[in-house]
């Protein structure tokens, strides 16, 4: 697609960004739509997040994707929230409709769309998480909500488990644990950066003893495409998935209300295909 003077700017904005396989994605999405539009990574320490946002807004740029560290800062520099977004406390996806930055949060749903679509289901099951950033909010709450038997959340420091569990149990009333009580779980997901560059060969918790063959393993990092954490719980017997269909079906929600159109049926496969190259 030819940039021109008519062309929209779309982008992602955070720290690490260089590992990012969005601005791919979004360039198919493009392609589908017809929208003359190009999405363009921002690395934005968190010093600058401020100033990034008054960019969006006087640069005019149509939209911006927000990853760590920056999802629960972001939502002060914003006009409004979706309830969505208000609920979960979180923002991954900023709209800029006339100088007016709308927030919405295309995680939740997205990252449970990609489960469901490996054929694994919280619902009634015991679900542990690793981290409790922006990222982790969204998920433990719409989790809670969708009727998870039970979930826990370890990060490695408490307080910050504990500020989620305060957070949770007053938006919808769940009881989430902070410490790890079973032998067992059903769902193990890790959202923090251990196995993505630079730490590459990172786990994100030591003991995996409470892995076996009816776990189900998630990681949202899809780069490196399998990581260490991954590959010690598939010796486990464990059904493992990674972050690519979480990068996805987010993207897909995140681009439709960018542009404002609807995504056909065939873009997650090709949107997979543009991210795996």
């Amino acid at each position: 697609m030819t940039v021109d003077a008519h062309t929209k700017v779309l982008g992602i904005i955070g720290t690490p960004v260089e590992h990012s396989k969005s601005p791919q994605m979004h360039r198919e999405f493009a392609k589908l739509t017809g929208v003359n539009c190009v999405y363009v990574a921002f690395n934005v320490t968190k010093d600058r997040l401020a100033d990034a946002i008054c960019g969006v807004r006087g640069l005019g740029i149509k939209g911006v994707n927000v990853t760590a560290p920056h999802k629960l800062d972001v939502i002060e520099y914003l006009d409004e929230i979706s309830e969505e977004a208000r609920l979960f406390g979180a923002v991954n996806t900023v709209v800029n409709r006339d100088g007016k930055l709308c927030g919405y949060n295309t995680d939740a749903e997205g990252f449970y769309k990609s489960i469901l679509r490996e054929g694994v289901d919280i619902i009634g099951k015991d679900v542990l998480i690793f981290g409790a950033g922006g990222a982790t909010q969204p998920i433990v709450v719409l989790f809670a909500m969708k009727g998870a038997k039970s979930i826990t959340v370890v990060n490695r420091t408490e307080e910050r488990a504990i500020k989620l569990k305060d957070y949770v149990k007053v938006a919808v009333g769940y009881e989430i644990n902070t410490k790890m009580q079973q032998l067992h779980y059903d769902v193990v997901i890790n959202t923090t950066t251990a196995g993505m560059e630079p730490q590459i060969g990172v786990l994100p918790y030591e003991d995996l003893s409470f892995i076996d063959s009816e776990t189900a393993v998630v990681d949202m990092i899809y780069n490196p495409w399998k990581t260490e954490f991954l590959k010690q719980a598939e010796l486990r017997g464990a059904t493992t998935i990674n972050g690519l269909g979480m990068l996805i079906y987010q993207g897909i929600l995140a681009y439709e209300l960018f542009t404002d159109t609807k995504l056909p049926d065939d873009a997650f496969e090709l949107a997979k295909k543009a991210v795996l190259g």
